[in-house]
């Protein structure tokens, strides 16, 4: 597959596609041992786009290649209290199984820095499971680090 081939859209929540690219493709990670292993309700399947469509600060970016979506990049816009600024906390950079190793990952980050330096956002940030090294090595590559001084990512359920 030619990097040449890969386009990147903003979802566009008009757009029946968009909306089952989102499912669709959220579904696969959630099954990959990556994302969980676990299989997505049909209460998230149904709630999800409109959820997304409803969040005022959201960026949701779509990997396409011969029109077939294959990947997402789900961002959130936060605010730095020490830059007075905004950025972007990416949540979800999701590829489906057999487009991995291909370059899309590495488009959808390259599309959201580019998104990020033109709106003058101050950072972006994201989590990484320990034991996922394809995606550390491509966030690295990508200019990602850990923290100074490292910090923790804990959550409280409720």
């Amino acid at each position: 597959m030619d990097s040449n081939n890969i386009e990147i859209v903003e979802c566009n929540f008009d757009e029946a596609e968009h909306l089952k690219a989102i499912e669709d493709i959220t579904a696969a990670y959630m099954a990959d041992p990556m994302g969980g292993g676990v299989r997505m309700s049909e209460s998230v399947k149904a709630e999800l786009p409109g959820m997304l469509s409803k969040h005022p600060a959201k960026l949701i970016l779509l990997a396409r290649v011969d029109n077939v979506y294959v990947g997402i990049c789900t961002a959130f816009i936060g605010i730095s209290t020490f830059y007075a600024r905004p950025y972007f906390n990416i949540h979800d950079i999701a590829i489906l199984p057999a487009y991995r190793g291909k370059g899309i990952g590495q488009k959808l980050l390259e599309t959201i820095i580019e998104i990020a330096r033109q709106r003058n956002y101050c950072k972006i940030t994201l989590e990484v499971r320990h034991d996922n090294l394809p995606a550390q090595n491509l966030y690295r590559k990508m200019g990602f680090a850990d923290t100074e001084p490292p910090m923790y990512f804990w959550t409280k359920w409720l």
